[in-house]
């Protein structure tokens, strides 16, 4: 048995730095928002963290965009 995923929701902030939220629906109908971050560098999304609740993704990745480089 494989477990599938897939994207449903994404929000991203780009104030100082790329930072994006997204939900993440698994196979069986559950969900999670991951937060990630862009590396410049390598332009891979890194995680960062994740949460339940869109509300607190949301804050979560408004936040780290505003961190300074």
């Amino acid at each position: 048995m494989t477990a599938t995923a897939k994207t449903s929701d994404m929000v991203v902030f780009n104030y100082r730095r790329p930072v994006r939220a997204r939900r993440v629906v698994l196979s069986g109908g559950t969900g999670l928002w991951l937060v990630e971050m862009l590396d410049r560098a390598c332009q891979l999304w890194v995680w960062q963290d994740e949460w339940q609740a869109a509300d607190a993704a949301l804050e979560r990745a408004r936040r780290l965009s505003l961190m300074l480089d």
